[in-house]
């Protein structure tokens, strides 16, 4: 297919509109470390929250949202909907956002050496920037990027799909390279409002097309017969069916974690706790509570045209060439090059960060000027990018990319939010947990154990049974770690305290030799404020997706159950 020309036009409007705003930014950036990876610690609420939705919404998101679909209907987007228990949801708004600002990181393995002391710690620090700011970052980006593939063969089949890819990503590190998080939050601000505006017509266009959600509940029907459809629709899977017991393991295990790197940047960034917080609640609301829903009616929609694709992922890439005319067309491709653009700029950032305040800066050349480390941030942003690129071209389908990074960390979330709480952790206890998770999720695997040769030796459990036993595997093992071994020295936690003002709760010898610290004493409201935020977000998203289907006494209700209790929560937050 060929492109019309108003098409080209809007897409390469875009692209040069993305190049200027984020070249504007390029002086402010380069002044230091702080203002190339943090811009500065000045970001607004509202610009750090846009900038993390955009950073969530990559384009890899519908194609992972139509597999989830196909495989487990609606309930399958639980897959997603979990965080909004954990740290990138309230947990993160109304817990970690407040010690991650006070902290005043730039990475969160910088977070190690705060927290913990000695060489384990150090080891520890420049392990974590190498594997999760190199290599799960690659893998993260290698999916998205392996999604601009599938669009772009069935959208453009007559373009070198290599050659679009490699000049949307030569913009990208354009502006990326030049202007750092300066460029990247002003860049996501337009990426946000395009992206939002390409879901929602993709979305109206695929209603219109089908003929409504009655269509839709038909085509279920009569794909996978009465009973299965309804299961498929309902927005919680049915006791008893193959997908509830991995529900479940979403919504007590599946959440654990501090805010993710791209979330957690934007929170140190930010101008104070309350803008973090405020900025991490609004991006759990629009990302977790109503982004989500545009892709789900396209993919349903796209489950019942295309009932026979081998790749049920590649339906949501065909029905922008059935349904889009000359213009609309222009514009969702570019809110797909937004979406692409604003998650790949905020990884090869924040993976720079990590290869420079992490590892070259802390390890290799510890006294160089800021000048001197900003330049090394841009050459790292280069190699950040090409690292991913070669891990594209080595993964499978996008949701099977979601669900390996998932149970390749199994269980480690659990300390990495203990830690915050409960002295006793150290760093040997991460260490453990990091390794026992990454050797049981290995050993569990059915690709290792088939090129290994023990596959037909061991029981073919699914996903979520190999999840519960790496999760049971690496606390056992850190937890063990934590009384075998010695806990960071008492100055230096004392530090750590003074600086990020925990909760005491469980901080024992510490804050009964410390009691002047300025301990924060509202963990009893920030508990409730962080019940309180899960279920506003979950009123919200489940009154939106019961007005899509049509059910608006439902809808209305939910929907002002969930401003009642964001009143609420103000309320409380401001006694």
């Amino acid at each position: 297919m060929n492109l019309p020309t108003l098409d080209w036009i809007i897409i390469i409007a875009y692209l040069v509109a993305s190049l200027t705003v984020g070249f504007y930014f390029s002086k402010r950036a380069l002044r230091s470390v702080n203002d190339y990876f943090v811009s500065g610690r000045v970001l607004p609420w509202w610009l750090a929250g846009m900038s993390m939705i955009a950073s969530a919404f990559a384009i890899d998101t519908p194609l992972g949202i139509t597999g989830l679909v196909a495989k487990d209907g609606i309930p399958g987007v639980w897959y997603a909907w979990s965080f909004v228990l954990g740290g990138a949801g309230a947990l993160g708004a109304f817990i970690f956002a407040a010690l991650l600002r006070r902290s005043e990181i730039i990475t969160t393995a910088e977070l190690i050496e705060l927290r913990y002391d000695g060489p384990s710690a150090a080891f520890l620090r420049g392990f974590k920037g190498v594997y999760f700011g190199i290599f799960a970052n690659a893998v993260t980006l290698g999916w998205i990027i392996k999604a601009v593939w599938t669009i772009s063969g069935v959208v453009a089949p007559t373009i070198d799909r290599h050659l679009l890819l490699g000049a949307i990503l030569l913009v990208t590190l354009a502006y990326t390279a030049a202007s750092g998080l300066w460029g990247i939050a002003a860049t996501d601000l337009i990426q946000f409002l395009i992206g939002s505006l390409g879901s929602i017509t993709m979305a109206v266009l695929a209603w219109n097309h089908i003929g409504g959600m009655g269509n839709i509940i038909e085509g279920f029907v009569n794909r996978y017969g009465a009973g299965s459809a309804a299961e498929r629709l309902s927005f919680f899977p049915t006791v008893g069916t193959p997908f509830f017991v991995t529900f479940l393991v979403f919504i007590t295990l599946k959440w654990w974690g501090n805010p993710p790197p791209a979330i957690t940047q934007r929170i140190i960034s930010a101008k104070n706790e309350k803008h973090a917080s405020f900025s991490t609640m609004f991006f759990a609301v629009v990302a977790f509570g109503l982004n989500y829903w545009p892709m789900i009616l396209v993919a349903m929609v796209s489950l019942i045209v295309y009932p026979d694709l081998e790749v049920p992922e590649a339906g949501y890439a065909m029905l922008i060439l059935k349904l889009l005319p000359s213009g609309l067309l222009g514009l969702v491709l570019a809110s797909l090059m937004a979406a692409f653009m604003s998650t790949v700029d905020t990884h090869i950032n924040f993976g720079a960060a990590y290869m420079v305040n992490d590892l070259y800066r802390r390890f290799i050349m510890k006294k160089a000027s800021e000048k001197h480390y900003v330049r090394a941030s841009q050459i790292s942003t280069v190699f950040m990018l090409l690292f991913a690129v070669v891990i594209a071209y080595n993964l499978d389908s996008v949701s099977d990319a979601w669900y390996y990074i998932s149970m390749l960390t199994a269980g480690y979330g659990i300390v990495i939010v203990v830690r915050w709480f409960w002295w006793r952790v150290n760093a040997w206890a991460e260490i453990a947990a990091l390794a026992s998770s990454g050797v049981g999720s290995t050993l569990l695997s059915p690709k290792f154990a088939k090129a290994v040769g023990y596959w037909d030796h061991i029981p073919h459990w699914d996903w979520q049974y190999r999840f519960l036993m790496v999760v049971a595997f690496c606390t056992a093992t850190w937890v063990s770690v934590c009384f075998l071994t010695k806990p960071s020295a008492e100055d230096h936690l004392k530090k750590f305290c003074a600086k990020v003002k925990p909760f005491p709760t469980l901080w024992g010898p510490i804050y009964k030799k410390n009691p002047e610290l300025d301990w924060n004493p509202h963990f009893t409201r920030s508990c409730l404020n962080w019940v309180l935020g899960a279920a506003t977000v979950y009123c919200f998203c489940f009154g939106t997706g019961h007005l899509l289907f049509l059910n608006f006494t439902y809808g209305f209700s939910l929907l002002a159950l969930a401003s009642v209790l964001a009143i609420i929560i103000l309320i409380i937050w401001k006694n």
